[in-house]
């Protein structure tokens, strides 16, 4: 599943990807010198860390298809009425397409 997603985040995102930093149990992806996007392994699955300058949106009403998701209260916009941030964790191949789908969020270009 981590190789699937990592390949899908590579193939979608490269023109926005300057730099990755590779650890026993992740990756974290650079934009810009800013972190955008981590990928944690944990013992039950994948726990993926959406930040504000992603540049992605999500709206607190919407269901997500992921085994669960925290939407960050602080990263939370009045002016929108939307979050800029959010952790989602899957550990099911069934969960592959909603993650995707939050992946597509995310511009391909900063």
């Amino acid at each position: 599943m981590l190789r699937e997603v990592i390949d899908y985040i590579t193939e979608k995102l490269k023109p926005r990807i300057d730099d990755t930093d590779v650890w026993r149990e992740g990756v974290a992806f650079f934009s810009k010198g800013k972190e955008f996007l981590t990928i944690e392994v944990t013992t039950k699955g994948l726990r993926i860390h959406f930040y504000p300058s992603a540049g992605a949106l999500f709206n607190g009403q919407e269901k997500f298809s992921v085994e669960r998701f925290n939407l960050w209260k602080s990263s939370y916009r009045k002016a929108s009425g939307k979050y800029r941030a959010m952790t989602a964790w899957v550990s099911k191949e069934k969960h592959l397409l909603g993650i995707k789908k939050l992946i597509d969020r995310i511009p391909a270009s900063p």
